[in-house]
């Protein structure tokens, strides 16, 4: 199959993905024109927003474009993903654990956290713009 992920991020605090697959060379992938009709797509939207200085709030919804009237493939999918949340709740829930714990610790960000680290950026300058100040962060895009 060909299969994609595109992740955008909303600032300041929503993400949607767009994962899906289409047979081999069928032309779903961007660079292949992304003719996605002999595919099949699942969204996922994150949003998150903070509620106190060490909680925040995580919505999340999924949705599908094929199978729409199987309330049995609704159920399992519903299920898988809100158990993948929840993977997820649990890391961060430990990660804030750990920020409470250590607040002078310093963090140390891998490649992979790349997406990660250029929103928080866009989004401290967002704050410093609201604030008034004139910090510049510069802001690259990776990839």
């Amino acid at each position: 199959v060909d299969r994609w992920q595109i992740v955008r991020f909303e600032a300041p605090c929503t993400v949607a993905i767009d994962v899906g697959v289409a047979p081999a060379g069928s032309g779903a992938l961007p660079k292949d024109g992304g003719d996605r009709s002999q595919g099949v797509n699942g969204y996922v939207l994150n949003t998150i927003t903070p509620e106190t200085d060490g909680t925040c709030l995580y919505f999340w919804a999924f949705a599908r474009n094929y199978s729409l009237g199987e309330q049995r493939l609704t159920h399992q999918l519903r299920e898988g993903v809100a158990t993948i949340f929840r993977e997820d709740e649990l890391v961060l829930e430990a990660q804030q654990k750990a920020i409470d714990e250590h607040p002078d610790h310093k963090f140390y960000n891998l490649n992979i956290d790349a997406g990660a680290m250029w929103a928080r950026r866009l989004i401290d300058r967002m704050v410093d713009a609201e604030r008034g100040g004139s910090t510049v962060i510069p802001i690259r895009r990776v990839g």
